[in-house]
């Protein structure tokens, strides 16, 4: 069973997206094209996972009244 403060670690960690992208972006200079594709396509899949792990927990925090 989730509860809060799993749904409050959750957020934190999709908000780490942004450091993601700016990992791409400073190490972009040194990929290849197909290099960047695959780390997007990567990071897509990655965060999908993510968001609807954290969208689960949203939903049992609120079905079982926790927020």
């Amino acid at each position: 069973m989730t509860d809060r403060f799993d749904l409050e670690q959750q957020i934190m960690k999709c908000w780490s997206v942004t450091e993601d992208i700016d990992n791409l972006y400073y190490a972009s200079e040194t990929m290849t094209e197909d290099e960047i594709q695959n780390y997007l396509l990567g990071l897509k899949v990655i965060y999908e996972v993510k968001f609807n792990k954290l969208w689960s927990t949203f939903e049992e925090c609120t079905r079982t009244k926790q927020i």
